[in-house]
């Protein structure tokens, strides 16, 4: 489905990395719509994440819910103002303009039906998040243990979550303090430079370029601590 930031297009790729390491627990503290984790082969796997809407969709799909296959502008508008739920969630993200969190109401010229799309694209989600635990949470409270964590955080500099600012730095030192004792990776443009870039590749954003075209950059998957 449609979230802005998300890693679908580059998710098996990266999942193919993090199997690489071959751990028994997983956890996700920037889940998102999960892209990278649900192609993670890990026994026990976990994800979080502050945005309501969000762990409220991935519960629902959970249990076999798939959304409706049309919205309409009226109902976009009214769930805009609605509490979180499931539905506010497939709207908001998935119905929105490249997938921003009611980022205006997605159309284009083809006629192209956003919703069956988004539906689509969780019927396909929903096998392989199985088992998953999801929940509302932020990073900062996570105190279990992990033999990986993964991380996606809303990335320095640029549009951060809908449910405030971002602080880059705390994130940081949060992570190289987990990172003494599990393995830490993060998915960022930039990193201190205790952080040691494990993996790259020059991928095109959502964004428009002014002379035409989408802007590229250089995605980078970076280790904290030790890593064989």
């Amino acid at each position: 489905m449609r979230y802005f930031g998300g890693k679908a297009r580059l998710a098996r790729e990266l999942a193919a990395i993090i199997n690489r390491f071959q751990v028994r627990s997983y956890h996700e503290p920037f889940c998102g719509m999960f892209n990278v984790g649900a192609e993670v082969a890990v026994p026990q796997r976990s994800a979080a994440d502050i945005q309501p809407d969000l762990i409220l969709l991935h519960l629902a799909v959970q249990q076999g819910w798939a959304g409706p296959a049309s919205v309409s502008e009226a109902e976009y508008a009214a769930l805009k103002k609605a509490p979180p739920s499931a539905l506010r969630a497939f709207v908001g993200f998935g119905c929105s303009n490249s997938g921003k969190f009611f980022g205006g109401y997605a159309r284009d010229a083809t006629g192209r039906n956003y919703a069956a799309n988004a539906s689509a694209s969780l019927c396909k989600l929903a096998p392989k998040i199985k088992g998953v635990r999801f929940t509302l949470q932020p990073y900062l409270a996570y105190d279990e243990s992990a033999d990986l964590v993964y991380c996606d955080p809303p990335y320095h500099g640029t549009t951060g979550y809908t449910v405030g600012a971002f602080d880059s730095n705390e994130f940081w030192r949060w992570a190289r303090e987990y990172g003494r004792r599990s393995i830490v990776l993060v998915s960022e443009y930039t990193a201190p430079d205790w952080a040691t870039v494990y993996w790259q590749k020059e991928v095109h954003t959502d964004m428009n370029a002014k002379a035409g075209g989408k802007i590229t950059r250089m995605e980078k998957l970076y280790t904290v601590g030790s890593v064989v």
